[in-house]
């Protein structure tokens, strides 16, 4: 079973529209390594968090979730661009 839920259509316009399965980005806010901030876009009515790290499959990857209801839930997840790789790995 996931820890985390998402929306069915969501996830297939998500996988037809950046090429990433919310199977795969659920994989990154377990990894060691994810790098978590508050989501500046987030609404007031949830805690949204933009999670960057890399995937199980091993893509460096940019998920956004949500902390509202009983299971987080995915929002949207796209491989990271060129300056958040850049950003991720300068990190300390």
């Amino acid at each position: 079973m996931s820890r985390y839920d998402w929306d069915q259509e969501k996830a297939r316009v998500n996988l037809a529209k950046h090429g990433v399965s919310f199977e795969d980005a659920e994989t990154v806010p377990g990894s060691g390594l994810a790098r978590w901030a508050p989501d500046p876009l987030g609404h007031n009515d949830s805690a949204r968090f933009v999670i960057t790290g890399y995937s199980a499959r091993g893509v460096l990857l940019v998920v956004v979730t949500s902390e509202h209801g009983p299971r987080p839930r995915i929002i949207s997840a796209r491989r990271a661009t060129k300056r958040e790789q850049h950003a991720y790995e300068a990190r300390p």
